[in-house]
């Protein structure tokens, strides 16, 4: 039987919360996020926070969003996973999550 490495890939994550979301709740949900991303064996590199940005269009009825990056190293087999944990959060409008190229 072939065993398969696990491999981390480096990933960039965007990601768009509610506006109502009050700064205490958005440290909230960033730590339930990094706290998924190193239960499923990932490591979260940097943080930024973007601040409010006006939509192209409204998703939900919203017509802004607070905006966050998150550069995270992750296997490639739990992205699935993790994945289905952020379209399950309520508080995020959208997400888009990225794989970085590889160097050659």
């Amino acid at each position: 039987m072939i065993k398969l490495r696990r491999m981390n890939r480096k990933y960039d994550l965007v990601v768009i919360l509610e506006p109502e979301l009050k700064a205490e709740e958005q440290e909230k949900l960033l730590a339930k996020i990094k706290k998924t991303i190193t239960d499923l064996k990932g490591e979260l590199s940097e943080n930024v926070k973007l601040g409010v940005k006006q939509l192209t269009y409204p998703i939900s009825k919203k017509k802004e969003g607070i905006f966050v990056e998150l550069k995270l190293n992750l296997p490639a087999d739990k992205t699935l996973s993790f994945r289905q944990k952020l379209q399950g959060e309520e508080q995020i409008l959208r997400y888009l999550m990225v794989a970085e190229e590889k160097e050659a």
